[in-house]
């Protein structure tokens, strides 16, 4: 008997508490006195990640970063670059705030949002953990502050749902850490894809491989299911996967059929983190994952995660097998593209504007002898971001915001199901597309 369709929020209905009941004092949004001029670099649209708006981002805007570990000093870094005063680091505790504000040379710690939301901020990077995004991005929004959050936006669908509504209504810009669509050649795959250059596409083979919880006494956030979520390398590494699919493609699933598997069933924590193990042994928590993939445009993907590569600190890889030629693209070689043939010579595409298509040539600034890489797509990301909240324009920007992020947890919430009653499972975006 055919089952009906999993929807956008059939899974989990109960909404978390709300942060206050009070309504929330509503502050002009701060717009820079040096706005940018935007000016459109395609005529056409598409429906993910479509490249509309050009833009350099303007100094004198003020933000806070929420998390000072390794992807928040990477925030700080690239904020910097991009010519944004980061004005405070926030964390759990005054004295790591203070530490890290320290190393990192930024004029004020403090130990909760409330307190870095005094000091005149135009955005807040929220860069903790899953399940603790929500309250601060209720938070901030609340302020009237423009926010960027890490990924995944929420724990599970109904999160992500809440959240983008809630952006919507500031009418703030909002913006999700989908870092990897910002390297030149992944542009550049999706610039040829929009111009036709690749005709039908056909069959996505993607992974992101690392070696995270490659050791059975390896431990982190992720896998406490009460910090991280329901799903560990689906969660974190599988938001990035699956919403690079879809940006390169420009489309969205309607299939999915999913299978995860445990490295190490009897991990416990660390003797530091508590006596009892926080995952039974035994349990299953996704350190690697399986995904095949159907899209509405008839493209196939398989799709693997894993947290226990060896040898894979951070890999991703993507290739495209398509009507008039063949992709691949190798995060650990990021300023190369393989282009594939049949009856000429194979092609291997440097970064370099020269010869690159119009839409990809704006991520490559510097000469094509001198290569960029990670923390590049960082500060990519956020020059479209800040350019957007200086032109205070409601023109389309080419980065992900928090459709996009609501848009990923459709589909991871389409993969859970599909463990856990293994079988395939069609994907309804109508409640999607009525929130959209």
């Amino acid at each position: 008997m055919r089952r009906a369709p999993v929807s956008g929020l059939a899974v989990r209905t109960a909404r978390r508490s709300n942060l206050s009941t009070e309504p929330p004092k509503r502050q002009p949004l701060r717009r820079s006195d040096r706005p940018c001029r935007a000016r459109s670099i395609r005529s056409d649209s598409d429906p993910i990640g479509a490249d509309t708006i050009q833009h350099a981002a303007s100094p004198g805007l003020r933000a806070a970063v929420i998390g000072p570990g390794t992807i928040g000093r990477i925030h700080v870094d690239a904020l910097r670059r991009n010519g944004v005063e980061v004005v405070s680091v926030v964390a759990s505790t005054i004295e790591r705030a203070k530490a890290a504000a320290d190393s990192l040379c930024v004029p004020h710690a403090d130990a909760s949002l409330a307190a870095a939301l005094d000091r005149s901020l135009d955005a807040v990077h929220i860069c903790v953990p899953n399940a603790l995004h929500r309250e601060l991005v209720l938070q901030a929004l609340q302020h009237n502050v423009h926010v960027v959050c890490e990924k995944p936006l929420g724990v599970d669908v109904v999160e992500a749902a809440d959240l983008s509504t809630a952006a919507r209504e500031a009418g703030g810009v909002h913006a999700v850490c989908f870092n990897n669509r910002f390297y030149p050649l992944v542009q550049e795959i999706a610039a040829r894809r929009r111009e036709g250059l690749l005709g039908r596409t056909f069959l996505v083979r993607a992974s992101i491989a690392d070696d995270t919880l490659w050791h059975r006494q390896d431990w982190d956030w992720r896998l406490d299911p009460s910090i991280g979520g329901p799903t560990v390398v689906t969660s974190t590494t599988g938001s990035h996967l699956v919403d690079l699919v879809m940006f390169l493609l420009g489309d969205r699933p309607t299939a999915v059929c999913a299978t995860f598997g445990t490295a190490h069933v009897d991990r416990q924590p660390p003797a530091s983190k508590g006596s009892e193990p926080r995952v039974p042994p035994g349990s299953y928590r996704d350190d690697l994952a399986g995904l095949l993939v159907r899209f509405s445009n008839g493209t196939q993907a398989v799709l693997s995660l894993s947290h226990v590569a060896a040898g894979h600190p951070y890999r991703v890889h993507v290739e495209i097998d398509a009507e008039l030629a063949g992709v691949s693209w190798d995060s650990e070689r990021p300023n190369e593209l393989w282009i594939g043939h049949r009856d000429e010579p194979n092609e291997m595409l440097v970064a370099d504007p020269r010869h690159m298509r119009p839409d990809a040539q704006r991520f490559v600034e510097k000469a094509g002898a001198y290569r960029e890489g990670f923390d590049e797509t960082f500060r990519l990301l956020f020059r479209d971001v800040y350019a957007h909240i200086a032109s205070g324009s409601d023109a389309p920007f080419p980065y992900p915001t928090f459709t996009d992020g609501y848009r990923q947890l459709v589909v991871h919430e389409a993969i859970q199901t599909s463990v856990a009653e293994r079988r395939w499972v069609d994907l309804d975006w109508s409640a999607f597309d009525s929130l959209v």
